[in-house]
């Protein structure tokens, strides 16, 4: 008779545990250090799971489609990712990054510059058709920090890229934090980072061209080459509105997601945004 209370106790405490892990929370610091990594992607290993640290390095990924067998990676541009097992996990955790030197040589840089190009819709668009970041039914929801939107560019000639151009429709922020990805591109989609650069910038402007220097990046594609260019917002508010013109075109060259590390999906259409640089 004794052992039915102590199946019950460890019933109880079991449901207990597996309530308490409800998410897995941490803070991402740089190695050796006390200073916070802002913005690092947590996501579960081979899964559409994850989540933006905030400006702190702090995050809270819901354990939503998470398993005992699971692995959770913590990326940082920059630096080198880290692997933890969901069974091994403890809340609160701190994370340390190494850092991975940049190695100039493997950039082809060249001393002589070579024709200005411009890759992309350099003509602003249609002002009629707009790309939305965010939309007024959406003020409520608080949890769009890491929301990507972007496009595909065909890579024509070598090339080094020190501008990114976007044609902003309405910008209703004082200023707006977003970052840019570059990826390559399998089956018309966004696969694998290509660029180990975090290009985070800020835009105040309310409309009209932006241009975002990246020429400290030292960025270079190849030709032939097929990449895709996303911005991720990094706006802890989304209580606005920012939208960026487009253009009608019939290349599904449009891409979007609206959840941090979610499905991405993509349509016909061109957002009104260009890379600018020089041939090698």
């Amino acid at each position: 008779m004794k052992k039915i209370p102590i199946l019950i106790a460890f019933l109880l405490g079991l449901s207990t545990f597996i309530m308490a892990q409800n998410s897995y929370s941490g803070t991402v610091y740089e190695e050796n250090s006390s200073t916070p990594i802002p913005y690092a992607i947590v996501k579960v290993q081979n899964k559409n799971t994850g989540i933006v640290s905030n400006e702190s390095g702090k995050f809270n990924l819901s354990n939503q489609g998470i398993e005992i067998g699971d692995s959770i990676i913590v990326t940082c541009l920059g630096y080198k990712p880290k692997f933890f097992s969901v069974s091994e996990w403890k809340n609160d955790l701190s994370i340390y990054m190494k850092p991975i030197p940049i190695q100039l040589s493997e950039a082809k840089i060249s001393a002589i510059r070579g024709k200005e190009i411009k890759i992309g819709i350099t003509n602003g668009g249609t002002k009629s058709l707009f790309i939305p970041l965010f939309t007024k039914k959406e003020y409520s929801n608080d949890k769009l920090i890491g929301r990507e939107i972007g496009t595909i560019f065909n890579i024509e000639k070598n090339c080094t890229i020190n501008g990114i151009n976007i044609y902003i429709a309405n910008n209703k922020y004082d200023s707006i934090k977003m970052r840019a990805i570059f990826y390559s591109v399998e089956n018309g989609l966004p696969k694998d980072i290509i660029v180990n650069r975090d290009i985070i910038f800020s835009v105040s402007e309310k409309n009209g061209w932006v241009n975002i220097d990246i020429s400290q990046h030292n960025i270079h594609f190849n030709e032939g080459q097929q990449i895709a260019l996303t911005l991720m917002t990094l706006d802890e508010t989304n209580k606005d509105q920012f939208f960026i013109f487009a253009k009608m075109v019939s290349k599904n060259s449009l891409l979007r997601r609206d959840n941090a590390l979610g499905d991405w999906k993509k349509s016909k259409g061109g957002m009104s945004i260009y890379l600018s640089g020089f041939v090698n």
